[in-house]
């Protein structure tokens, strides 16, 4: 069951504790936990609200903790499939232990709900948490470092070691806070932001005008001060923003 779902439940009632004094829930705040597994962090943010949907992907962990909690709405799907208009009208708080192997899915989701959110409280592998972080001209830098920064401010709060996990995972973990930054433009279209940075970094290696030479041009690139010489990940997020905003004025 765990290993086909991707799925390491902390354990450590301790570090529980920690993360929930980083989160600081209050009463009359709205949550939405990727993943409950087990319940354990879905068992202390009650103390606090009862103002909690929880998805479960597993049919057995979402039947056992309809039977442990019953004052929140719980429900078994996956949380890539979860409709946030549908369930929400204003900004929500958003934690959870997420299944590593989709990570990258799971902040695309939370990048394209990026208007409903407050703040995200989630536990990442320790690499991937680091590779969002990055600095261009740093191998590591990609696609997903630019979104996650674009539309977010990242800061790391705790390293949780494997053996607090079960089943134990292969790595460390980094439990990360995500506070959404003020975009200043019109990023509505996130589809297409998302589209034209899959481009740009469909081979990093390449020179930005090659891999963006179906969007824009060598003069366009020169125009907005950016050199259209410069491999992908050699392009700064600020940069990335220029080439973006330029494009959906076009």
């Amino acid at each position: 069951m765990y290993k086909d779902l991707g799925q390491n439940f902390l354990i450590n009632k301790k570090i529980i504790k920690k993360i929930i004094k980083y989160i600081k829930p209050k009463s009359k705040q709205i949550f939405l936990e990727i993943g409950c597994g087990h319940g354990e962090l879905t068992k202390e943010i009650i103390k606090y609200t009862n103002n909690i949907i929880t998805t479960e992907i597993d049919y057995n962990l979402y039947k056992k903790i309809k039977k442990k909690i019953k004052k929140i709405k719980i429900l078994n799907i996956n949380f890539l499939n979860f409709n946030f208009k549908k369930y929400f009208k204003k900004k929500i708080r958003i934690f959870g232990n997420i299944p590593y192997y989709i990570t990258y899915k799971i902040l695309i989701k939370l990048i394209k709900n990026f208007n409903l959110i407050k703040d995200i409280h989630i536990m990442l592998q320790k690499e991937f948490a680091y590779n969002l972080i990055k600095k261009k001209g740093n191998k590591k830098y990609s696609k997903i470092t630019v979104l996650i920064n674009i539309f977010f401010k990242i800061k790391i709060l705790i390293h949780i070691k494997k053996k607090y996990f079960f089943p134990k995972p292969k790595i460390n973990s980094i439990f990360i806070k995500l506070n959404p930054n003020k975009i200043k433009y019109n990023y509505k279209n996130i589809k297409y932001i998302i589209h034209i940075l899959n481009n740009a970094f469909f081979k990093k290696k390449k020179k930005i005008i090659n891999n963006l030479k179906k969007f824009i041009s060598i003069k366009e690139l020169k125009k907005i001060k950016i050199n259209p010489l410069l491999k992908s990940y050699q392009v700064s997020k600020n940069n990335y923003c220029k080439i973006i905003n330029f494009l959906l004025k076009k």
